[in-house]
């Protein structure tokens, strides 16, 4: 956490309003991720990156969180993210290739996985990759690739192999590594509620090239190679909620010590400080559930029911304490400068992703409880 400890007065509340307003990347915040190494937080040193821990990771996005830079960290968690599959999977010429420049910002790498009709669904995606020569041909259509106008790569996972032709849905799938500036790309952007840093498309493939040298992992095995990074996906964004749960809870505690009204600050009401210390409590129940899974997942153990846990309860205890902020706030909490409302319609994101709250239940039921499968 050393390495972000001076990020709140470089990147204050005013920052991330201002391009959260402007719908602007922040081009300062990841120019100084890059050159700490923070964008190759875990990647390996001899990759130029840190070589650090996911733990650690989660206790750095707990603590920008707690400093109200909410969804801002993205394109931080996008490249750590993603160097995990490719360090797992990926050849040594790739790794070569883009580790060092994911470390150092020079690269940007988002996820291009969704499909309009495949959602949680993933392994219905039906955009394909045919293959001729050396080369691949893909076609097809992406929904949600967030930061596409300033993104570099994209790992994009498509089908080499129909769905009816392979014996397992999860069988059939490539992962690839798509440079943004290839032919056949077009764009169509998504107006949304937040997270406005970043804008977000649906990407139309056509007869877009790409060498075999770009195939992360195995052939019709892309699926495998991107599960590696689900379970530290879902932490991380866990991470993401715990923090911001702390910044709202603090904003508030502050406002309410000072707010005078009818001759007393509002934060003697126990109907002010019960509600704020309860979310606070769960606040840190959460951070807890969260830093365990992330030490599950570094000491190589199972942690899928933990991060399916830590994400769902997060997001839950995220939600109930900024809106609860608003309200203590009172008309001064609906203003922008206070930075909730912008922070509040960045974290309605985790309700969706990345896992439905829905479906990381349903999956905790069936992996942690032991009951039939419901999906």
């Amino acid at each position: 956490m050393e390495a972000v400890q001076d990020f709140p007065k470089l990147f204050p509340v005013e920052y991330w309003n201002k391009k959260s307003a402007e719908g602007r990347f922040p081009e300062e915040f990841w120019r100084e991720c890059g050159r700490r190494r923070l964008s190759g937080f875990l990647i390996p040193k001899n990759y130029d990156g840190l070589g650090n821990s996911l733990e650690n990771l989660c206790q750095a996005v707990v603590y920008l969180g707690m400093h109200g830079f909410g969804t801002g960290v993205y394109p931080l968690l996008s490249n750590n993210m993603s160097s995990l599959v490719i360090i797992n999977s990926g050849n040594e010429e790739i790794c070569r290739l883009f580790l060092p420049k994911l470390a150092s910002g020079e690269y940007v790498m988002g996820l291009a996985v969704t499909e309009k009709e495949s959602g949680s669904d993933v392994l219905s995606i039906k955009s394909s990759a045919v293959k001729r020569g050396d080369k691949y041909i893909i076609n097809g259509e992406k929904m949600y690739v967030n930061n596409f106008d300033r993104a570099t790569h994209m790992l994009l996972a498509v089908r080499t192999t129909p769905v009816e032709n392979v014996s397992k849905k999860s069988e059939g799938i490539t992962l690839f590594i798509l440079d943004l500036k290839q032919k056949g790309l077009t764009f169509k952007e998504l107006e949304k509620m937040g997270t406005d840093y970043y804008r977000t498309a649906v990407m139309t493939m056509r007869d877009v090239v790409v060498g075999d040298e770009m195939v992360v992992g195995e052939v019709g095995r892309g699926w495998k190679a991107l599960t590696y990074a689900l379970n530290p996906d879902r932490i991380v964004y866990a991470a993401l909620a715990v923090g911001s749960a702390f910044f709202a809870i603090r904003t508030a505690a502050s406002y309410a010590s000072q707010r005078t009204v009818f001759g007393k600050p509002i934060g003697m009401n126990q109907g002010i400080q019960l509600p704020l210390a309860a979310h606070y409590a769960e606040a840190e129940a959460a951070k807890l559930l969260t830093i365990e899974a992330a030490r599950k997942f570094d000491r190589g153990e199972r942690c899928d029911v933990e991060a399916c846990l830590a994400k769902y309860f997060s997001s839950e205890v995220v939600f109930k304490a900024v809106s609860h902020a608003v309200q203590v706030l009172g008309g001064y909490g609906y203003l922008k400068e206070t930075g909730l409302e912008r922070v509040l319609r960045d974290v309605y994101l985790l309700k969706s992703g990345p896992i439905t709250q829905e479906l990381a239940l349903a999956y905790v039921a069936e992996k942690g409880l032991g009951l039939p499968r419901s999906y």
